[in-house]
């Protein structure tokens, strides 16, 4: 019961988007004392970058990436002062994603879902570029471009399928080390 009362306190805490320190003290010997702030950086012309919560010195879940104007323009996902989990980043003039991204322990691994600017998915793939992975394209109406996958180093092989504007297969081709067989 007092681990829940704890953790209600913490989001309820985490929940503020002020600058102040706050301690948590208890009386518990399972339970220690956690010091909250938010770390704020700056553009050079004085603009936010980056506001994130700190427990205990360490980024700790959503970081708000900010443009120029003080615009929220995407965030980042921090575990124990490390990015991981998704992110998003969006287009500075209409706020519609961007990118959707994966980061595993400080590293990009997982997927990327990239979009056109009018909010149409132009291409999902997987981020890891050091196995096997796949690749989507899509065609800015929202139809299939392409499908295919990717070997170490981002390279194409297999079999790629590509298609018209209207989801007609029109040419398959094999790749090899990024290459087309001959």
């Amino acid at each position: 019961m007092k681990k829940l009362v704890y953790i209600s306190l913490l989001l309820f805490i985490c929940c503020k988007t002020s600058s102040q320190v706050n301690e948590i003290n208890t009386d518990s010997t399972d339970l220690k004392s956690v010091k909250i702030d938010t770390l704020t950086t700056y553009q050079p012309n004085g603009a936010k970058n980056l506001e994130v919560i700190l427990f205990d010195g360490k980024k700790e879940g959503n970081g708000y990436m900010y443009n120029g104007q003080n615009e929220i323009v995407g965030f980042k996902h921090f575990e124990n002062d490390t990015v991981n989990g998704f992110g998003l980043s969006l287009y500075n003039k209409t706020k519609k994603p961007k990118h959707i991204y994966q980061y595993n322990n400080g590293k990009m691994d997982g997927m990327i879902i990239s979009f056109y600017e009018n909010g149409i998915i132009e291409k999902f793939r997987s981020s890891d570029i050091f196995s096997i992975s796949q690749k989507l394209r899509f065609h800015k109406n929202g139809v299939i471009k392409s499908i295919g996958q990717t070997q170490e180093g981002g390279k194409a092989f297999g079999t790629w399928l590509y298609f018209n504007e209207k989801g007609i297969l029109e040419r398959t081709v094999e790749y090899e080390n990024g290459e087309p067989k001959k």
